[in-house]
Formats: structure tokens, C-alpha cells, sequence
């Protein structure tokens, strides 16, 4: 507060004055009276204590005079710097109204309504744009101000995405931060602010100006949980804010914080209620289409309503061929007319990749990742997500959801999903789809074949119906048929059925089966220690000689390993004995329905079991048939003595298999 600066000078020139009159009329006393008179000393003492009243009166006056002068000073110094009148006073003492002045001066010191304006403001609105609106015009009171954007933190994908903004601010919706990696996720994450510059935060900046710009980033918590940030674009570079600058960001961003709570609270609620509406009215709205295709055109509304989607698509697969049986896509929320199937997409893309490796994925940021395929005619997407459709270990198609926002998806969006897609393969399965429900007589087929061949010779057959009905019909075959034995099973004595089974017999019959199954032969388990396995069955190929000697190799090796397992165990050796022919084979079911069963019989079974008993124990016997359609030199193979085969009296070379060449 100013004080009169000439208040002190004063008093000394008023007492200095008054002393040195003071002195002189005291000389002129002292004259007098020793001219008049000879006093003695109490004349003298009684005219010096008058001279001393004389002087401490005349300094009492001038003091009072000058805290007087000073005290109208203050008074209209006060009253015109603030602007307004004071009380009067109530005390005639100096001091005591100097006191009082000041006191009266601080009263009267105007206080900023900058918080209290705004605490009225935010208490009237309630959508975010209208809050920043009132919370940077309230900044820009006090700091140069020029853009404000609020960040809104989302829990679910862990990013932060810019909300609204005011001034040159912008809210560009492909903009994230992620909690982790970024530093302004790392400034929320450890609840401090930090300053950039209008560089480094360009993204938030709707103008170029060449004006530079201070970003200052103030992190917003309810209690343990983060709200958002919000971000304040000051005028100049590397702008540094005082104290009670600081003081008052902080208290505008806590009011801001207390009425944005309320609703981004209401907002979660609400979208979770959304969710829960949906879940509970799907059965209602997929029962009123009257297709599949008008099902999976509301299912996929309803999963792009879920997770906020700008696109979706339904792709369904023919997987035997490789190729789109249907297309339903969805964009901005209108149905687009069904488009033609794009192989590159199974192939390369997204749907191809969930389908081969059977789990949903998310692409955070397209322009990083090489999965997604761009589809003509759709704008620009940025995140993606894609869950398949299995009807058991049968694939139908995949569901797939974008958006022109990147880290759009969260793990809690891709789990709703993939409920979706169950639902999904649910509504194929009261549609009939064709991918999923069979004709009774392939599913008959499918049933018993899938017993003796391999996974990809059933999936070629499957594609090929007439080929899948025609192997399980009465017929008369060329095939090359390998068989085999173990031996000395009868000295197993100690054994109960069920370690016999467990022990021996079922991973004999496994290993077996694996081997034929790798080399797309037909397996035939017999009685537990014999099977047969027929190359040429259900069509033949120019090679089946060859993989049938092949398969009898690589089955007497497995077996050797097995052999000594036995050994240690049981304590008895099982030898293997493999006989080997070419001939014709009978094929037919018998029985109906789940009992139905393939039979195999004719020469070349006979011929085969007929080797397996001519040989030794540990080797492959195989009738000279073989060798006339398997390459000359192929194979190592000793003449043996020939053989009977058909209890008649012609003779038939036989040979033991020693190995490749």
C-alpha cells in the first residue's frame, strides 16, 4: 500500500524548527532573569522544566499534526486506486484510524468471480463442447489462451481420443494416445502436467499459423480413476507459468473435473445399458427376418451399434473351394448391394488370417499392419476386427468390423463380438445353411468313410459329391493292399483286457493308422494286432505301389520302437510280420444308419494275409504284382523261393522288401 513518502521529513522539519525557537526564547529567559534578579538554583530548575514542557508539547503537536497529514492521505490514496468510498471513521486517534484505513482498504480490494462465474456456468450445461466453451473463455481471463482440446481417456482400449476443443484446438477423432507409449498417457498415468510445443502437438492445432505455441497438458482424476486431459494452447514458445498461474489452472481444471464426472459416468451407464438392450432383444429381432440373409444384415447393425463401427461385413466361405459363398456389408449403418467374392481376401487378408489361425484379432492401426486388404469403394479405415464362424472344426466365415478411428477395438469389444459370431452360427444352423446342415446321405457317407481315410482325402471328397458317394457303393477295386501282424501275443499271460488295450493294442492300431494316413492310404483296423491298409482306395493314383512299400518300412520301424517299450515292460517281444499285393479288392457297407460299417474282402486281401503268414518274423513279404507298377531300382528287394497263393499248383515269385535305393 502507498504511504506518504514526505511524512517523516515533516515531523523532523517541524521539531527541528520548533526546538530551535524554543531554544532561543529559552536564551532570552536566562538573560532576563539574571538582569532583574540574582534567582538561585530554583529559579533556574522551575524555568528549565517549564522550558521542557514547552518543547515536549511542541513536539506532541507536531506528531499528531503529521500522523493527521498522513492519515488524510492514505484515506484519499485508498478511495482512488479502489474506486470506492471508505467507512468514515470512528476514532479520532491517528493510529488507531490508520488501523482502521487499512483494514477498510482490504475489504474494499475487488475479488476476481472468475471460479464462481464458471461454477455458474458449468451448473446450466451438460454436453462436453459447451464445458470446454466456459472453462477456456474462464483461462482466458488471466492467461493468453488461444485453443483448448479435452482428451477424453478411454478406459476399455486404454487410450486417450480427443473430445472437443474450443479455439484453434481440433478434435480429430483419428487422433489417440495410448496410455502407455505416448507422453502425454505417461503424464496422466503418473498424474503430473507437462508442456509441449505447438510442433510436437500439431495434431491437436487446427491452424498453421506461424505463431508460436505452448501446449501445456493438465492431467484430470476423480479420486484412483483417470478422467481425461485436458490440453491449453498458450500465445508464445516455451511459456512457463508462475505460481499463481499454476494455482489457477489447477483450480479451473478440479471445478472442470467435478461437473465432467457426472457426465462421462452417465455416458458409461448409458452405453452399457445400450449394450444390455441389445443382448436382450436379439433373440426378438432375428426372429422377425424372413431370411438368413436379412438375419445377418440385423446381426451385423446390431454388432456394429455394439462396438461403434463405421463398417462391418459377413463373409461366408465355401472352405473346400476356397471361395465367398455370400457377402452381406454394412456402411455408415446402410446396407450395401452384395459384392463379388475376392480370393486375395481368404488368402492375404484379415479373414483369411482368424480363419487358419481360429481366433479373433484386432488391427490397431491399418497403415501398420499388412493383413487388411483394402476393398474398393469404402473410405479409408484405420483399426479393424475380425472374429470366424466354426461350426465344430468346420469353418463357415468370418465377421468383420472397421472403423476410420485407429485403436477403435478393445479386448472387451472383441469378446462381445465373438459372442456375436456364436450367435451367428447359431442363426446358420435354424437358417439350414448348406455350409453347416449336409444331406442325409453324404452325412452318411462323411460318417463312415471318415473311419478309415485321412483328414484331406475326406475334405477332397466332400467337395466332390458324387466322388463321396460312389466310394461307399458295392464295388470291385484294383488296389495295393499292405498287411500286417504282431506275433507272440499269446505269451502276454499277465495281462487284464483293459492294459492290453491301453498298453498294446491301442497304440499299435495308432501308429499304424498315422503312417498310412500320411502316405493317403485307406486303414482298416482287424482285431486289435492285424490291420490292412488299401493305396488305390476310393480313387487310384499313379503311385500307390510305391507309397504302400513306403508305408510297410516307415510302419516295421515305428513298430521296432514300440517292440522295445513292450520289452521293458512286459517282458515279451512282439515281432512284426507285413505281407504286400496288387490286386482286387471288394469294397461294401453293410448295416444302417450309425451301425452301418465298410467291409473289405476278394484276392487281395486273401493274398496279402496270405504273405503276412509266409514271412519271418521282421519281414516284409511282397508278391511280384507289386513290382510291376513300382519303378524298376526303386527299391532293394531278395528273390525268395516262389509260393502257392491260391491253393492251385501255379507258383508265384514272392520277394522280401530290403529296403530303398
Amino acid at each position: 500500500m502507498y504511504l506518504p513518502r514526505s511524512t517523516v521529513h515533516r515531523i523532523f522539519t517541524l521539531t527541528l524548527t520548533g526546538g530551535i525557537a524554543l531554544g532561543l526564547l529559552f536564551y532570552a529567559l536566562v538573560d532576563v532573569a539574571q538582569q532583574q534578579s540574582n534567582g538561585g538554583p530554583t529559579l533556574r530548575l522551575i524555568v528549565a522544566l517549564l522550558f521542557g514542557s514547552i518543547v515536549g508539547l511542541a513536539l506532541s503537536i507536531a506528531a499528531w499534526i503529521s500522523l493527521r497529514y498522513a492519515l488524510s492521505e492514505v484515506r484519499d490514496h485508498a478511495q482512488r486506486i479502489l474506486q470506492a468510498d471508505l467507512p468514515p471513521l470512528t476514532d479520532n486517534d491517528p493510529l488507531v484510524a490508520l488501523r482502521q484505513t487499512v483494514t477498510d482498504a482490504i475489504v474494499a480490494v475487488p475479488r476476481s468471480t472468475t471460479l464462481t462465474t464458471l461454477v455458474s456456468r458449468l451448473s446450466t450445461v451438460i454436453d462436453h463442447e459447451a464445458m470446454l466453451s466456459a472453462v477456456a473463455e474462464a483461462m482466458s481471463e488471466h492467461l493468453p489462451v488461444h485453443g483448448v482440446v479435452f482428451l477424453l481417456y478411454d478406459a476399455e482400449r486404454a487410450v486417450l481420443v480427443p473430445s472437443t476443443a474450443w479455439g484453434v484446438g481440433k478434435a480429430n477423432r483419428s487422433t489417440v494416445f495410448d496410455i502407455n507409449s505416448s507422453a502425454i498417457g505417461r503424464a496422466l498415468r503418473e498424474r503430473h502436467s507437462v508442456r509441449f510445443s505447438s510442433v510436437q502437438m500439431r495434431e491437436l492445432i487446427s491452424t498453421a499459423s506461424s505463431q508460436p505455441l505452448t501446449v501445456i497438458n493438465w492431467p484430470l482424476w476423480v479420486q484412483q480413476t483417470p478422467i481425461g486431459a485436458l490440453c491449453v494452447m498458450l500465445a508464445g514458445a516455451d511459456v512457463r507459468l508462475n505460481d499463481d498461474q499454476q494455482q489457477l489452472l489447477e483450480q479451473i481444471a478440479t471445478i472442470f473435473t467435478a461437473y465432467l464426472q457426472t457426465s462421462i459416468y452417465r455416458q458409461w451407464a448409458e452405453r452399457d445399458q445400450r449394450r444390455l438392450a441389445l443382448f436382450e432383444h436379439i433373440t426378438e429381432r432375428m426372429a422377425e427376418q424372413p431370411n438368413l440373409e436379412q438375419a445377418l444384415v440385423q446381426l451385423l447393425r446390431i454388432a456394429a451399434e455394439l462396438t461403434e463401427s463405421e463398417h462391418g461385413t459377413f463373409l461366408l466361405i465355401d472352405d473346400a473351394t476356397s471361395t465367398i459363398r455370400m457377402r452381406v456389408t454394412l456402411s455408415g449403418g446402410d446396407v450395401l448391394p452384395l459384392n463379388l467374392a475376392s480370393i486375395p481376401i481368404l488368402k492375404h487378408g484379415l479373414a483369411g488370417w482368424v480363419l487358419r489361425s481360429r481366433r479373433g484379432a484386432i488391427i490397431d492401426d491399418i497403415e501398420r499392419d499388412t493383413r487388411w486388404v483394402p476393398t474398393p469403394g469404402l473410405e479409408l479405415m484405420r483399426s479393424a476386427l475380425a472374429v470366424p464362424l466354426f461350426h465344430g472344426d468346420h469353418p463357415l466365415g468370418v465377421l468383420t468390423l472397421a472403423d476410420p478411428a485407429p485403436y477403435h477395438y478393445s479386448q472387451h469389444a472383441l469378446a462381445l463380438v465373438s459372442v456375436l459370431a456364436a450367435y451367428a452360427v447359431t442363426m446358420l444352423v435354424h437358417y439350414r445353411y448348406e455350409g453347416i446342415v449336409e444331406p442325409e446321405q453324404q452325412a452318411h457317407a462323411r460318417q463312415i468313410l471318415e473311419k478309415h481315410l485321412d483328414p484331406e482325402s475326406m475334405r477332397t471328397l466332400i467337395a466332390q459329391r458324387a466322388k463321396l458317394m460312389q466310394a461307399i457303393q458295392p464295388q470291385v477295386i484294383t488296389v495295393t493292399l499292405v498287411y500286417g501282424c504282431l506275433r507272440s501275443v499269446e505269451r502276454l499271460t499277465g495281462l487284464t483286457a483293459q492294459q492290453w488295450y491301453e498298453d498294446v493294442a491301442t497304440s499299435f492300431d495308432s501308429a499304424c493308422r498315422l503312417i498310412v494316413y500320411q502316405h493317403q492310404g485307406a486303414y482298416m483296423s482287424l482285431d486289435g494286432i492285424s490291420f490292412s491298409a488299401a493305396f488305390g482306395f476310393p480313387q487310384p493314383q499313379f503311385d500307390d505301389g510305391v507309397r504302400a512299400l513306403q508305408v510297410a518300412q516307415q510302419i516295421q520301424s515305428t513298430v521296432a520302437r514300440l517292440r522295445i517299450q513292450w520289452r521293458q515292460q512286459f517282458g515279451v517281444d512282439l515281432p512284426l510280420a507285413i505281407g504286400i499285393t496288387t490286386g482286387q479288392l471288394m469294397v461294401g457297407v453293410v448295416g444302417q444308419a450309425q451301425s452301418a460299417t465298410m467291409i473289405w474282402s476278394g484276392t487281395a486281401l486273401r493274398e496279402a494275409r496270405r504273405l503276412c503268414q509266409l514271412a519271418r518274423n521282421d519281414e516284409i513279404v511282397v508278391s511280384d504284382t507289386v513290382l510291376k507298377i513300382v519303378p524298376s531300382g526303386r527299391f532293394t528287394l531278395d528273390p525268395l523261393t516262389p509260393v502257392n497263393l491260391h491253393n492251385g499248383t501255379e507258383m508265384a515269385p514272392i520277394y522280401r522288401l530290403i529296403g530303398n535305393t
